[in-house]
């Protein structure tokens, strides 16, 4: 046995004691594995793993881990309302009333509206996602839910809509990255570990990010600042000079890639001159950039954020118009391009032995269900995710079509993530009947007839497939806090419950789980017994130029610059099958002289996820008050000095935060971060500022206004939110594509 072994058998031996356990944290998604120091029955410490098989590195979120479980405000019971919604009067019940109110309630909706008139939602976590989706399938429904109507979906479908398949960036092989919109130290914790480790090897990196952010001042060669939302008119600015530089693949284009003599012709419109107008970067850094890309052009590849970029009502396009970039070059499914991304429930290459979870959630899928919540008004996201969306939510319950909603299972719901949000409690308020599943006391679940206690990820066992072909089964490093459960065990016993005509979903999570591993070669007692992941047997990593060999899974089996997916939407919608660029901010709005600065919400901190932290006091500490982010050009013209009280203003309403005076920040825009209850930036945004394509919000470009104040003033909503042009209803006609100020295209 090598010293190593003997260490790491030492080392687990230690872990068998009980003194420290494994664990995963599963506070965002990333699964990281954990090492937990338990003494009688409680965490005293928490650090990143020194044996599963994990990066040995902890994010300031999972160092806080045992703050975040021992939260004062953890649900300790199954509570019902007493008192009106919102008004957060309930009193304790225990789980069986629980669940026999619920059965009874959601059944006499069931019975006079149909399945279709309940939907199941869930926020955070994703794990139990499977088992939620397969509920609502065997109580009748399509209408599943995800807080992915606002997260990484919308940068799926640009893909799906592309190439088949989601890819990402081989930085191991690439000679330059594009970096675009990404900052793994607030972020993706650890996911820039390559490209450090590449960085070292001669890797060049251009960043694109309107902010100055650690990763900018660090790795960038070139730093682009563009003005918020006009990325895409950047990327077609790269695409002309390409072409004109004559750095394309011709060979490449002519074989794999559909669309491009009507993609060349439009981006022929964008000139320097009209795109250092447009994006704000100086001709001479926009040469430089480019002249970057040409000299790379066959290895280089992309890293686009999921969220930067696609929180933007034009978000969907301006991420195509990105990726557009490599196929163009020939840099997809070739080494140091785009590569199809693994996952343990998929393979595209040779259907190897895999983990059945999608054959788990459409076991049961209902043949005569309504189309899902949103599938009129987003059609090419109903096509392509087989979830609601989520955005169209409180419109469905308010105003009753094309059906009514009259009762929604929530997971995790955080109403505050939501842009207008009063739209949704106003939605929430006319329910007949409302579940809130959480680990906190949230103000979504102020508004529940019933309160189910989940308990947190060091509670529960959970089967992970990790991204790469590796899967691994958790246990509990403690027993489930007060009265809380696995919200997999809750899902199992609803089902039970509503006495679903579904055995496998009602016998548990194990039995799910052993369900979905039946084909890998890999038992459940093969998983418990190793702290680290086992990778699938016989699931090799993906290997480059598949798809080149055997198509693309598209319309036409290229990569598609003009996607014949999309144009079959063209009669009804305002939809284009090229990757055009339309400006972030509709005109009307963009010419408002009361709001003259750009305002982004949504950027996140180290500390922070979402508000999830805001209630652990170690993490609070680090960024105490709720404060909006300010160019000290701009403060210093309105009066304004590091942390004064202002107020932000939009058409929809009005917040107040402290200043904080940054050079990190652009002259001109407002950065705003999210999860302060008290200064909720998402409720002063449009409720209907939603991207056409894939409905998700324009977070990161609205207009607003500053002002100096003397005292914080509580959210106040001062009109409704105006309904966006853009994401027109079936049967509207179409509105003419939006060109550049100086287009030249006819």
């Amino acid at each position: 046995m090598s010293a190593t072994d003997q260490r790491n058998t030492a080392e687990f031996q230690t872990y068998k004691t009980g003194v420290v356990v494994p664990g995963i944290c599963g506070i965002c998604a990333s699964s990281c594995p954990v090492d937990l120091t338990i003494q009688n029955q409680k965490i005293v410490r928490v650090e990143a793993s020194k044996i599963q098989g994990g990066s040995g590195y902890l994010c300031a979120k999972g160092a806080a881990g045992r703050g975040y479980v021992y939260r004062e405000d953890r649900l300790k019971t199954p509570l019902r309302r007493v008192g009106a919604r919102g008004g957060n009067a309930f009193e304790p019940i225990t789980w069986d009333e629980a669940y026999a109110e619920i059965a009874a309630k959601t059944g006499a909706i069931k019975s006079a509206y149909g399945p279709d008139s309940v939907a199941f939602y869930t926020g955070y976590s994703k794990w139990y996602r499977p088992l939620l989706h397969r509920l609502a399938h065997s109580f009748g429904t399509l209408n599943y839910g995800t807080e992915s109507s606002s997260c990484h979906q919308a940068s799926v479908m640009a893909n799906l809509v592309s190439a088949g398949v989601y890819c990402r960036p081989d930085v191991a092989n690439a000679e330059l990255l594009i970096a675009w919109g990404v900052n793994p130290f607030h972020s993706g914790n650890f996911s820039g570990e390559m490209m450090e480790i590449q960085k070292e090897k001669g890797l060049r990196v251009l960043c694109v990010d309107p902010r100055v952010t650690p990763y900018t001042q660090q790795y960038a060669d070139i730093h682009l600042r563009p003005k918020p939302g006009t990325d895409g008119a950047l990327a077609h600015f790269f695409a002309k000079y390409l072409i004109r530089a004559k750095k394309t693949d011709a060979e490449f284009i002519e074989r794999y890639v559909h669309g491009y003599p009507q993609y060349a012709e439009y981006v022929e419109a964008f000139d320097i001159a009209s795109v250092s107008r447009v994006t704000g970067i100086s001709e001479k850094e926009l040469r430089a950039a480019a002249q970057l890309i040409a000299r790379h052009s066959r290895r280089f590849t992309i890293q686009v954020s999921q969220a930067a970029i696609t929180h933007h009502i034009n978000g969907f396009q301006s991420y195509r118009a990105i990726i557009a970039l490599c196929a163009i070059t020939g840099n997809v499914d070739r080494e140091g391009g785009l590569i199809p991304m693994e996952y343990p429930g998929k393979d595209d290459r040779l259907n190897k032995p895999r983990l059945l979870t999608e054959e788990f959630i459409q076991q049961t899928r209902p043949d005569h269900a309504k189309p899902k919540i949103g599938s009129e008004r987003f059609p090419l996201w109903s096509e392509l995710i087989d979830e609601f969306q989520a955005m169209d939510l409180w419109r469905n319950i308010l105003e009753g079509t094309p059906y009514p909603i009259k009762a929604v299972i929530a997971f995790g719901m955080n109403v505050h993530m939501f842009p207008g949000n009063a739209k949704l409690f106003e939605a929430l308020s006319a329910l007949d009947f409302y579940v809130d599943v959480d680990i906190f006391d949230t103000d979504s679940a102020k508004y529940a007839d019933i309160i189910l206690p989940a308990c947190s990820p060091y509670e529960r066992t959970e089967l992970i497939g990790a991204m790469g072909g590796g899967i691994r089964y958790s246990q509990p490093a403690i027993p489930p806090l007060y009265e809380s459960r696995s919200d997999a065990d809750i899902i199992s016993q609803l089902a039970a419950a509503f006495d679903l005509d579904d055995p496998l979903l009602r016998r548990g999570y194990d039995a799910c789980s052993r369900s979905m591993l039946r084909e890998i070669g890999l038992t459940m007692d093969d998983l418990k017994e190793s702290p680290a992941a086992r990778r699938i047997p016989g699931k090799l990593p993906y290997f480059t130029g598949h798809c080149l060999r055997n198509g693309f899974d598209t319309p036409t089996g290229k990569y598609e610059l003009y996607s014949e997916r999309i144009a079959k939407y063209q009669d009804r919608y305002p939809y284009d099958p090229l990757p055009v660029f339309v400006p972030p901010i509709e005109a009307e709005d963009e010419g408002d002289e009361r709001f003259p600065l750009t305002l982004t919400v949504g950027g996140r901190l180290p500390h922070a996820f979402h508000s999830r932290f805001h209630n652990v006091r170690w993490a609070r500490a680090l960024r105490p008050d709720a404060a909006a982010d300010i160019h000290p050009g701009d403060a210093g013209r309105m009066g304004i000095q590091q942390g004064d009280s202002i107020a932000i203003a939009t058409a929809n309403g009005e917040i107040t935060a402290k200043a904080n005076l940054t050079w990190m920040v652009p002259e001109g825009s407002v950065f705003m971060f999210q999860g302060y209850v008290e200064a909720d930036a998402n409720a002063i945004l449009g409720a209907e500022h939603l991207d056409p394509y894939s409905g998700f919000p324009g977070y990161r470009s609205n207009k607003c206004a500053v002002r100096k104040i003397n005292a914080v003033a509580p959210v106040k909503i001062t009109k409704a939110a105006k309904p966006v042009k853009l994401a027109k209803a079936a049967g509207i006609a179409k509105e003419p594509r939006k060109e550049l100020e100086v287009s030249v295209r006819k």
